[in-house]
């Protein structure tokens, strides 16, 4: 999802939490929202898990947004009513809109996903222009594929908080993104393969490579920045254990 898609969704979002409430005054200059009919108030608390949890995805598990809506959640609205609790949550929601807007933060993971972005436009053109050049040699496409991946990789554990060694390498970034449950089997095996192809041409090994194998490679570098971008903009990485359903 793009940034504009992601806040007009955020703010269409509040608008929900907003919806079907009347104000109730109970002592001069105050009151509290509540709903006319009780299917509104459980249409409500399911759009109120909704934004908890983009709140969650988008601003960070540890943010103070997040924290701050659980606490409209739980303790209804400072104990006005479950109604102006949520109604809160909304009001939270959108200031966190006009605070992106502003620069002022930055949606988790946006860094990376430019960085993968900028990675897939970069280098990528570059390695284009490399396989329509007759003159260059195939190896020169494949080591550029296997820097693009490497950024990419790299930059998807530094967004999901990822331990990794110091000098990673595809390899070790695919089994690191694995183990936190990011990545499946197939994912590592073809990274692996992406890794000793351009293992083979960084160390001088030609004798192997052939433009039609530094097409694939390109073909398959594309595929993978792509699953990487999906990546990165999905939900943080679940435990083990709910990953190995996952697999394929």
């Amino acid at each position: 999802m793009q940034k504009k898609q992601l806040l007009e969704y955020a703010e269409e979002l509040a608008g929900r939490l907003r919806q079907n409430m009347v104000w109730e005054t109970n002592s001069p200059g105050r009151g509290y929202w509540k709903t006319q009919e009780q299917g509104e108030l459980f249409k409500l608390v399911a759009v109120a898990t909704e934004a908890r949890e983009f709140l969650r995805v988008y601003a960070g598990p540890d943010s103070h947004w997040l924290a701050q809506a659980e606490q409209l959640y739980l303790n209804h609205g400072e104990n006005q009513s479950r109604e102006t609790g949520i109604r809160a949550i909304g009001n939270l929601l959108e200031a966190w809109c006009q605070q992106v807007r502003h620069g002022v933060i930055e949606i988790v993971g946006e860094r990376a996903l430019d960085e993968i972005a900028g990675t897939r436009t970069d280098l990528m053109g570059q390695v284009r222009q490399l396989l329509e050049d007759r003159q260059s040699h195939p190896a020169a496409a494949i080591v550029l594929c296997g820097a693009a991946l490497e950024i990419a990789l790299r930059a998807l554990a530094d967004a999901k908080n990822v331990p990794y060694p110091d000098r990673p390498g595809i390899s070790n970034l695919a089994k690191a993104l694995r183990t936190a449950g990011l990545l499946t089997v197939q994912d590592v095996k073809d990274l692996d393969a992406y890794g000793g192809m351009r293992n083979l041409a960084a160390h001088g090994q030609f004798d192997t490579l052939s433009p039609e194998r530094a097409g694939l490679m390109e073909q398959g570098t594309n595929q993978m920045l792509r699953r990487l971008a999906e990546i990165q903009a999905g939900p943080d990485p679940e435990p083990e254990s709910s990953a190995i359903g996952r697999e394929r």
